[in-house]
């Protein structure tokens, strides 16, 4: 349960950080977002272009990129709203389906922000300029949704749970839902899905289970659609108050770190089905509702605070080869906010975005470097291509990218992991260095496993001028190697 005691920042410190960014730096969006509330909620369109919900609000809008593909300084537009079948959610599951044209929300911990748990959904169908958003029915039975984690599996099906119950369906089509196997424990309440190489899903327990008193942690495999006990946790991870957990990351070493919303972290080890002790936030710290996403270079950016709904955050980087966790720069964000507050995702080009009530956008650049095995691999692709062509063809190995790189628990899903296609200009009638995005959809597989070759279609916008171009295909904000193409 989340407070809305909304921080105060100083217009001042704002306006001094709006410079452009370095290294290691936040960086604010000199063209502020259009909500009445404040950015919250976003999700990666395939089409290179961020959906950003208004926190807590009805509606949505989108961040384009600039032409140079640079997003600090995207425009922002209005993407519809749900304000006629009176849907006005806040922390919710979201998914950006396959077919490259729907985002699906589910459920919210508030509605109008007030305390719900609601079953209501929406459904997005977007193209070009043109956003669609329709109510969506719950499954069958379902009583509450709220605040309930999701995940698209790598066989491409999208699982939802329920808050409040050990339930979660499988999204079979608008308005359409099939049972999914019931979770071990008693409540899938602010546990989070991490989508595994292997295919399985991992889950960290916010409740004593049959698994373990204080550690319990579940296994779901999609071959049977049934979970199962996992290995248990070092340390509890989740608390006894609010029963609250940190982000879920797995990593480009393969492995998944986890944070407590008490003062510990974990590390789980997909390989040998363990858990190994993380390490403990300084001055105790936790990641107490709080966001995180796994930065190019293998690091892992988080916001961490005191226990409880409690400003005074810190931004905080875990590195996978030291397993150890050193102060990341805090910008205008910390030590003034709460983390339930606010969100992370990272952008195509590598930087992470972060949203959250009551302040301007911002984005973050980590250091510089991209981790061994995270890249992307072209294999082969059309290099003769037509304004406004659909379905075209592009071979690779790990297109997904290893990870779904962003995690809020169950508040919110920005997962990144599918293909996009990226074109910078070289010659032609389009102006050189110039990016445009086609539209991705209906890769031939959704797994993370490292070295996956795979598919994906991409449709070309009939607005991309005549000319040569670089393609590289992105995953997670990590550029693949380079085709050569022609568009006419």
């Amino acid at each position: 349960m989340k407070l809305f005691a909304k921080p105060a920042l100083a217009l001042t410190l704002l306006l001094a950080l709006g410079s452009l960014a370095s290294a290691q730096s936040w960086t604010t969006l000199p063209n502020l977002f259009p909500g009445v509330n404040g950015a919250g909620a976003m999700m990666q369109l395939r089409d290179g272009r961020v959906l950003v919900h208004d926190f807590g609000g009805t509606n949505w809008y989108v961040l384009t990129p600039d032409a140079t593909g640079n997003y600090a300084n995207g425009t922002w537009s209005s993407a519809g709203s749900m304000a006629s079948f009176s849907y006005s959610p806040l922390y919710f599951g979201s998914q950006v389906l396959l077919d490259g044209q729907t985002v699906i929300v589910e459920g919210g911990e508030y509605n109008f922000f007030n305390a719900s748990w609601t079953t209501q959904g929406a459904r997005l169908t977007y193209s070009g300029n043109t956003f669609t958003w329709v109510a969506n029915a719950p499954p069958a039975g379902w009583t509450t949704i709220g605040d309930a984690q999701s995940v698209i599996l790598a066989d491409g099906r999208y699982m939802q749970a329920d808050c409040c119950s050990k339930k979660s369906a499988f999204y079979t089509g608008p308005n359409s839902w099939t049972p999914s196997g019931n979770i071990v424990g008693p409540y899938n309440d602010e546990g989070t899905y991490t989508l595994l190489p292997s295919g399985k899903v991992l889950m960290t327990d916010a409740w004593a289970t049959t698994c373990s008193a204080t550690g319990s942690s579940e296994l779901f495999d999609p071959s049977t659609n049934a979970w199962a006990c996992g290995a248990t946790t070092p340390s509890q991870l989740w608390d006894s108050s609010g029963h609250e957990l940190g982000p879920s990351i797995l990593m480009h070493n393969g492995k998944v770190l986890q944070v407590g919303a008490t003062n510990n972290t974990a590390v789980y080890n997909p390989a040998t089905n363990s858990w190994a002790a993380g390490p403990t936030p300084p001055s105790g710290l936790t990641g107490y509702d709080a966001p995180g996403a796994l930065e190019p270079n293998g690091k892992v950016l988080l916001m961490l605070g005191p226990p409880g709904f409690t400003a005074s955050c810190q931004f905080m980087e875990y590195d996978p080869a030291t397993s150890s966790l050193a102060n990341a720069p805090n910008g205008p964000l910390c030590p003034n906010n709460g983390t339930w507050y606010d969100y992370l995702m990272v952008l195509p080009n590598g930087q992470i975005m972060a949203t959250g009530a009551d302040f301007p956008v911002y984005i973050y650049t980590p250091a510089s470097g991209v981790a061994p095995g995270a890249t992307p691999t072209i294999l082969a692709g059309s290099t003769s291509l037509k304004a406004g062509s659909a379905n075209n063809l592009l071979y690779g190995k790990q297109l997904n990218g290893v990870s779904q790189n962003n995690s809020f628990g169950d508040d919110e899903q920005s997962d990144t992991n599918f293909p996009l296609v990226r074109l910078t200009c070289v010659s032609g009638a389009c102006t050189t260095g110039n990016v445009y995005w086609a539209r991705t959809h209906n890769e031939s597989t959704h797994s993370i496993a490292p070295g996956t070759v795979m598919y994906t279609k991409f449709d070309i916008p009939a607005s991309v001028p005549v000319g040569k171009y670089q393609l590289n295909s992105v995953a997670n904000g990590v550029l693949s190697n380079t085709i050569v193409v022609s568009v006419k």
